[in-house]
């Protein structure tokens, strides 16, 4: 679920104010990071959005109101609950309440285990609450003929008499041994995939190469500022390594962190995201054929995927093409294959029809 906050500054409450919604979306982001930032306000790294309002699914987390907090803590912590279920929302704020928490870093690291409690609404119907409680206690991993061997009225009875539940505005509220743990530390985000990126790159600090953030590309600009600032960029023994590729293999092939900049990479899995599986064929081929050195070379080609024609099996074409080990590809653009890879192959095509005439 999405929730917005009004944000200002405590410290210079004349700036004035900013409704931002909650995932930010990516479209978004760049411009309201800058809004924020004209307002000194928004740091990377800071508690310094004072919360004035906060319009949310979540009644517990007006708790935040009044308080100041780190803007991207917030897109955290909606991105982390805009997947949970009906059930889960019940049980982060039932938890919440019985824990007594109103800290962002503890909303944020209870998302991580209220699904372990048991939470009841209704007490008119045991069978299903023994449903539901033998599979939160399990994990929802019970073998299929121990499930359906149980006694769930029994199980329910058995949670009820026995276990220690708390009344919540939520529903009664069953812990089942959960433990509050300290996922987040209030700087490192742990890993978290709201949506699944191009490539997903772990940044490591330190002599012992210890986990400071994640980047999941394409991303806004700023946010991969953000996320640099907030992991340490810069810092002894500081590096990157991909943990996750969803790129066409051709295309990550000629990837490197090392060979191409951030920027460059981040805008070759811009381009790649919107393509379909036929079009991400169909460009792992158009690389076999150019042979690109660079991520800059394989977004051009990305973008100018109209200029190539593909038959991914082998066939007799009647045009003038070249095998790949993905299908036979053929190009029909004006320029050449090296000029159509630079930054701007649209600029040297206006140069090239202009010497024509």
């Amino acid at each position: 679920m999405k929730y917005q906050a009004v944000l200002g500054s405590k410290a210079l409450p004349g700036v004035g104010q900013i409704t931002v919604p909650f995932p930010i979306p990516d479209s978004e982001y760049d411009h309201i990071i800058g809004m924020l930032e004209n307002m000194s306000i928004g740091s990377p790294t800071v508690q310094d959005c004072w919360v004035l309002e906060l319009d949310s699914p979540y009644p517990i987390l007006n708790r935040l109101t009044t308080q100041s907090v780190n803007v991207d803590e917030l897109d955290y912590l909606a991105k982390r609950l805009d997947s949970f279920s009906e059930g889960e929302n019940i049980k982060f704020e039932a938890m919440a309440s019985k824990l007594n928490l109103s800290s962002i870093r503890d909303f944020i690291n209870l998302t991580f285990c209220c699904q372990r409690a048991t939470v009841i609404t209704d007490f008119s119907d045991l069978e299903r609450i023994g449903k539901v409680h033998a599979l939160t206690v399990s994990g929802e991993s019970m073998p299929v003929e121990a499930f359906e061997r149980l006694d769930y009225r029994a199980v329910a009875l058995d949670l009820i008499q026995r276990a220690p539940g708390m009344v919540t505005p939520y529903g009664v509220v069953y812990s089942n041994g959960m433990k509050l743990e300290q996922v987040y530390d209030g700087q490192h985000f742990p890993a978290y995939l709201h949506q699944t990126p191009q490539l997903m790159i772990e940044l490591k600090s330190g002599s012992e190469g210890e986990t400071t953030g994640y980047l999941y590309l394409p991303c806004p600009e700023k946010q991969v500022e953000r996320t640099l600032a907030r992991a340490g960029c810069g810092q002894e023994g500081f590096r990157m390594e991909i943990t996750m590729d969803d790129l066409p293999p051709q295309v990550s092939a000629v990837v490197s962190l090392t060979g191409d900049g951030l920027d460059e990479i981040n805008e070759l899995c811009r381009a790649v995201e919107p393509l379909n599986a036929e079009q991400r064929e169909k460009l792992g081929a158009v690389v076999l054929l150019a042979r690109p050195n660079y991520a800059s070379e394989v977004r051009q080609l990305a973008e100018n995927l109209d200029r190539f024609d593909f038959v991914p099996k082998p066939s007799n074409p009647d045009t003038d093409c070249a095998l790949t080990e993905l299908g036979y590809v053929a190009y029909h653009g004006s320029l050449t294959l090296e000029e159509l890879m630079q930054e701007d192959p649209a600029e040297q095509y206006r140069q090239e029809m202009g010497g024509l005439a």
